[in-house]
């Protein structure tokens, strides 16, 4: 018994120009390794704040992060590196500056042991969260603090030897959760009912009352993802929900193949 996770066809892609149809959403693998020599990419302020980080490992991949993501958005855009614009949105999520035709193009990215997941959509809040494995976790103690009563009962009702894995499921819809909202972890975490259904990869959860009693009455989308690597995955967002036929909304899954 293992958390479900949807395993979409990944297909090799540089990062050249690319199309991004209304209403789908398409994800990014790669190893943040092969995505360092594009470090030119980086503004001077981009490499100042890489400098600052002292773990070489920890800096080595999120320059390969930053870099890639930028490689992703001039593809997406076709507006040059040096043209493209950064400002933080609600809740200090970061977005682009520039006016682009097709409204706001949303982006998110995820880091974990030396790889990365970067997720694009057009005019819809995007959360995606990675955590490679294997990685000893405190299960035990995360069920207790951060999964709600009917998320507990789901997780321990997996066998003692998957309750790692479980857990590193649950970790990635709580997290991408908050991402897609801009809050990263910063909210009560039991509070966000998405684990409660592990033998499903597709699952929703409302917004209203988490940060405050005016909140709206959103309601997000999630699918865990099965990722090319060892790792679990979890995408979170708005909108309608990903339709399963060719006539509607898509996801499509790329491997980051170029580096410049």
């Amino acid at each position: 018994m293992s958390p479900a996770a949807l395993a979409p066809k990944w297909e090799a892609h540089a990062a050249e120009r690319i199309a991004l149809q209304p209403g789908s959403i398409h994800l990014w693998a790669a190893e943040t390794a092969r995505l360092q020599s594009a470090e030119p990419l980086l503004s001077a302020e981009e490499r100042a704040s890489l400098a600052r980080q002292r773990a070489p490992a920890r800096r080595a991949m999120a320059l390969g992060g930053r870099a890639g993501l930028r490689m992703l958005l001039r593809a997406y855009t076709g507006i040059a590196n040096r043209e493209l614009r950064f400002r933080a949105g609600a809740r200090g999520k970061p977005m682009l500056d520039n006016r682009l035709d097709g409204g706001e193009l949303c982006f998110n990215y995820s880091l974990s042991g030396g790889r990365a997941l970067f997720a694009f959509a057009w005019n819809r809040q995007l959360g995606v969260d990675l955590e490679v494995a294997p990685r000893r976790i405190a299960a035990e103690q995360l069920a207790r603090r951060k999964l709600g009563a009917e998320e507990r009962r789901a997780w321990r009702a997996f066998p003692p030897r998957e309750r790692d894995a479980a857990m590193l499921a649950c970790w990635t819809r709580k997290e991408a959760y908050g991402k897609a909202l801009g809050v990263g972890i910063r909210y009560f975490l039991h509070r966000a009912p998405v684990c409660a259904h592990l033998d499903s990869p597709a699952w929703s959860c409302g917004v209203r009352g988490q940060f405050a009693p005016s909140e709206d009455a959103r309601v997000l989308h999630g699918l865990q993802i099965a990722t090319p690597f060892a790792a679990a995955a979890a995408l979170v967002y708005d909108g309608d929900a990903l339709a399963d036929d060719d006539g509607g909304a898509s996801l499509q899954c790329h491997l980051l193949r170029s580096t410049k």
